[in-house]
């Protein structure tokens, strides 16, 4: 009997939570790996975690109130990269390319709360996809991959992965529009990963 209710909640669950509702979680983070290659990427000549590192870019990780979220580590680095690209040519680093367990360990490491995003919302995604001008793009598949191939497989941290690995075009072909590089809030982060885990 007890077996029998388990299984009529478990299925009862994936029934009624909405289809708009998506959120894929990504691969387990490793603290130690994380902590490895914060030094070997030379992320540390410029950030700190809890104190070691650079000081003349902000302390990672999560601050006094705040919830760290891989949604926030996202965010968060799709707000910011430009400033890092500039400033690892200053200095003379190579800029990395970094895959979805990479960016998982990192977020560890860094001290967050994995599993702690709320699903976003594909419909707000869509809206967020055009207003980012993502859309401008990636909805002519002439102009940049069509991202349907990629349905249910997006996570924060396959977002990180692809801004390292894509971001020097997509800020390239930006530049080339005369049109400025899109700020992410972690909320954002995660409707455009609803809406991209939606796409069929």
């Amino acid at each position: 009997m007890a077996r029998s209710t388990s299984y009529f909640l478990v299925i009862s669950a994936a029934v009624l939570l909405p289809s708009a509702c998506i959120l894929a979680q990504g691969p387990q983070g490793n603290a130690g790996r994380g902590e490895k290659l914060f030094n070997e990427l030379r992320c540390s000549t410029c950030h700190s975690v809890r104190g070691a590192g650079g000081a003349s870019a902000p302390a990672l990780g999560p601050k006094a109130g705040q919830t760290y979220t891989p949604n926030t580590l996202a965010g968060s680095m799709w707000s910011h990269v430009t400033k890092m690209w500039e400033a690892m040519k200053t200095a003379g680093i190579s800029r990395p390319k970094i895959t979805e367990q990479q960016a998982a360990d990192l977020f560890v490491y860094f001290g967050g709360a994995a599993g702690s995003d709320k699903p976003g919302n594909a419909a707000q995604g869509r809206k967020v996809f055009e207003a980012k001008l993502c859309a401008s793009c990636h909805d002519d598949s002439y102009q940049a991959p069509d991202l349907t191939r990629l349905a249910g497989n997006v996570s924060a941290y396959s977002m990180v992965q692809s801004l390292w690995e894509h971001g020097e075009g997509m800020l390239a072909r930006m530049v080339s529009r005369n049109t400025a590089w899109q700020t992410m809030t972690a909320a954002e982060m995660g409707h455009i990963i609803a809406y991209l885990n939606s796409k069929k």
